[in-house]
């Protein structure tokens, strides 16, 4: 089940996402996000962010156990004004390769459709060819890449897909 982040489950999520940081990210991303402090960093920004509600934020449920994040809404592309941004699907190791990330960004692509977007834009860091080969599976097409620079010192790569209403 996917529903709306509740205060409750930000401990667990901030565990999903940091998880992930360490495991997925380690070789290519600043290694400085990626120890103790880094996570304990990441774990606070995200604390805040989830309470600001800039963004719409999901979890996935199963069992009454949160196993992955989707945090969604609108670009900060200033090249893509008015476009729907994915900005985060982390999911629990354990639960990778089970159909859940599909589901994210099934209903990702409808809350982008439900506020009328036309177009929905996703970020990876450009080594993380699992999660490009992902969304290209899904006909996310690459449009951009770039140095992030601080804090990241890695290349980013944008995907985006037109959306049909």
């Amino acid at each position: 089940m996917i529903r709306l982040i509740q205060e409750k489950d930000i401990e667990i999520v901030c565990k999903i996402v940091n998880d992930n940081w360490t495991s997925v990210y380690a070789g290519y991303v600043n290694e400085q996000l990626l120890n103790n402090n880094g996570c304990f960093d990441r774990k606070k920004r995200m604390e805040k962010d989830f309470l600001s509600g800039r963004l719409s934020n999901y979890v996935y449920e199963c069992n009454e156990h949160i196993i992955a994040l989707l945090s969604v809404g609108d670009t900060a592309d200033s090249d893509k004004i008015g476009a729907f941004e994915v900005w985060r699907i982390y999911i629990s190791e354990a639960y990778k390769n089970q159909g859940i990330g599909n589901q994210l960004l099934d209903f990702a692509e409808k809350q982008a459709i439900k506020y009328g977007c036309k177009e929905i834009v996703i970020w990876a860091f450009k080594e993380n060819i699992k999660a490009i080969s992902f969304y290209k599976k899904h006909a996310y097409v690459k449009d951009k890449e770039e140095y992030l620079g601080e804090p990241y010192l890695a290349y980013g790569v944008r995907l985006n897909k037109k959306l049909d209403k």
